[in-house]
This record gives structure tokens, C-alpha cells and sequence, in this order.
């Protein structure tokens, strides 16, 4: 336990889960990969069968039975858009952005249905100019599709991963889904996280009461002040209530078109809103079970 505590304490999950894996036996991969319950109850057995039903769990999560995730018609309704964009908007994406994302990349990370690790993207870090020829191409791609909004096809598709929770291992139910993407699209994302959260520091369009997908806003200093807050009302003999909700496969079923209305609606546009469409314009994903992948799916 003592190795386990000194594992999570220095945020080493490499080792933590190498010397769990050690005593269990057990990978998520290969748990996900025992018999299944289909949706009558019935116990699947077969290898194609599961890999079916694991596709179809995931890509019914994924679908947009509103037909509101991809349609602008509600959302250009609902969210007004009143301003101007910001003119960092329709800035180039810099080499040293570039290199400074890939610093705050970690290594040992699993690549996606590419098979391109993040560690042959950071082989040009150390670049002050794009001289060789991979730091070259890097920022062409990475520009053009910036430019144009046209997200290259290689790195739409994101495996999933079953990993269980709690329950009755053989229901689908119970899992969670994790997605290694393609390592570029991950460093496209990261670039995108960037510029938003500067434009944000920059603009103040958070509210300061916003903890969550913030930088300095650790959770830990936000249990302490929570806690403080309920301890200083106890202190005054003050009620504190609080509002926990916990949406249902939240990440699942964000509608995409309300994402990118209401980043119009506070000012990101032009060509930084177009990179940001073009990542959610035809994602797809596949399911991996065991060492088998499944055909991906819109």
C-alpha cells in the first residue's frame, strides 16, 4: 500500500498500474474482452458478436438522436450573437506555440489508430526555426488546416476503450469509454486549448467563479476553499446548500453545434472557429476489445 500511496502521490500512473496489472493479472483491454451481455440479457460469448456490441454501446452514445449536435437551426435561436471576434482569432499559429506545446506533452502515453507516438512529434521541439524537414512539415499541416478548416482525415477516427467501473463486469453499462486519439489530433487540440484559455486571459470571458478546464484552478484549492466557506458558515450557525449534478455520459453528448454557437456568441471566430468546426465536422470512432478493432463508425 505504501508503494501504491508513493505511486499516486508523485503521479507516476505508468508504474501504478504496471504493479497493479502485477498482482491482478488483468488489463482493462482483456476484462472488456470476456462475455458480454447483449441488450435481452443474453450471455455473448462469441468474439464478432461482442466486438458488435461493443460498437453499438458506444456509437449509441455518441449519437445524435435530436439531430440538434450537427444542425445549427435550434442554437441560432437560443444564443445571441451580438459581438465582434477577437482579432487573435485570425492570428497564424507560431512555431513557438508549436514547440511549447509539445514541451507540455508527456511522453509514454498511448498513440492512436495511427500508431504515431507523441515522442516522434517531439523529436523537433528543441527547433527555435522550423529547419529540418519533419518540424517543416509539422507546421505546414498544422497551419493549412488552420487556414482552411479542413481537418485532415488520418486523425478523425478515435479508438475507445472500454474500462470498467463498478458493477456487473459482463454489462456494457458499467464501463466507461476512454479514447486514445491520433497524437496530432491531440497536438491540435492542445494548440486550440491554448489559444482559447490566452484569448480568455486576455478578454476575461470566464467568469472568475469558473474553476473547471482553467489553469491555476487545481482541485485540491478548490476542495480547501469549499471546505473553508462551509467551516466559516458553520462557525456563524449559517445554513450552506449545495448543488452537486452529474450529467449522464456528459462528454458524450455535448451538441456540437451549441459548442461552436456559443463560442461565436463571445467572440471566437474566422479562422480559429473554422479549425475548431472542422475537428467536430466527421469524427468517428472505432472499439477496440482485446486486439481487435471494430470498423469505424460516424
Amino acid at each position: 500500500m505504501k508503494l501504491i500511496a508513493n505511486q499516486l502521490i508523485f503521479n507516476d500512473s505508468k508504474k501504478l498500474w504496471n504493479f497493479i496489472k502485477s498482482y491482478t493479472g488483468k488489463s482493462f483491454q482483456n476484462i472488456a474482452d470476456s462475455p458480454v451481455y447483449d441488450k435481452n440479457k443474453n450471455l455473448i460469448t462469441n468474439k464478432p458478436n461482442k466486438i458488435k456490441i461493443w460498437a453499438n454501446h458506444f456509437c449509441e452514445l455518441a449519437l445524435d438522436t435530436t439531430g440538434n449536435s450537427q444542425s445549427s437551426d435550434k442554437w441560432e435561436n437560443l444564443i445571441a450573437i451580438d459581438c465582434d471576434y477577437y482579432p487573435e482569432c485570425d492570428y497564424s499559429i507560431l512555431w513557438t506555440v508549436i514547440t511549447q506545446v509539445l514541451e507540455d506533452t508527456p511522453n509514454n502515453k498511448a498513440p492512436g489508430a495511427d500508431g504515431v507516438p507523441s515522442e516522434i512529434w517531439k523529436l523537433v521541439m528543441a527547433e527555435p526555426y522550423t529547419t529540418s524537414n519533419l518540424a517543416k512539415l509539422l507546421n505546414k499541416i498544422i497551419n493549412i488546416m488552420y487556414d482552411t478548416g479542413d481537418i485532415t482525415q488520418c486523425i478523425e477516427t478515435s479508438i475507445m476503450v472500454p474500462v470498467p467501473k463498478k458493477g456487473d463486469l459482463k454489462d456494457p453499462d458499467v464501463y466507461r469509454g476512454i479514447s486514445p486519439i491520433p497524437t496530432l489530433a491531440k497536438l491540435v487540440a492542445k494548440i486550440v486549448a491554448t489559444k482559447l484559455s490566452k484569448i480568455d486571459a486576455k478578454y476575461q470571458i470566464l467568469v472568475k467563479e469558473q474553476a473547471g478546464f482553467r489553469n491555476f484552478e487545481e482541485c485540491a484549492g478548490q476542495a480547501t476553499t469549499l471546505y473553508e466557506i462551509v467551516r466559516q458558515r458553520k462557525i456563524q450557525n449559517k445554513e450552506t446548500w449545495l448543488c452537486y449534478i452529474d450529467y449522464s455520459k456528459a462528454y458524450d453528448r455535448v451538441p456540437h453545434m451549441a459548442l461552436l454557437h456559443k463560442l461565436r456568441s463571445v467572440g471566437i471566430g474566422v479562422k480559429f472557429l473554422n479549425m475548431i468546426k472542422g475537428m467536430y465536422e466527421a469524427p468517428k470512432i472505432a472499439v477496440r476489445v482485446g486486439n481487435f478493432i471494430s470498423n469505424p463508425t460516424e
